[in-house]
């Protein structure tokens, strides 16, 4: 299963993503895939990210998608 991301916070900037184990609630920031969280909480009406502003999560080379 792939990575999907949502705009979540934008100050801080944070973003949830979902995989195959759960939420995760991941810092809009370089490495930011290393300090994630499980994301706790309810969130409605997210929006897909659509683009990463360039930052690079360090996602695991299988998951990369931008």
């Amino acid at each position: 299963m792939a990575i999907v991301f949502f705009e979540y916070m934008l100050q801080p900037r944070f973003w949830i993503a979902h995989d195959e184990h759960g939420y995760w609630l991941v810092p809009a920031k370089e490495g930011g895939w290393h300090e994630r969280s499980p994301f706790v909480g309810h969130a409605i009406n997210l929006i897909p990210l659509v683009d990463f502003d360039g930052i690079d999560l360090d996602l695991p080379d299988e998951e990369k998608t931008y």
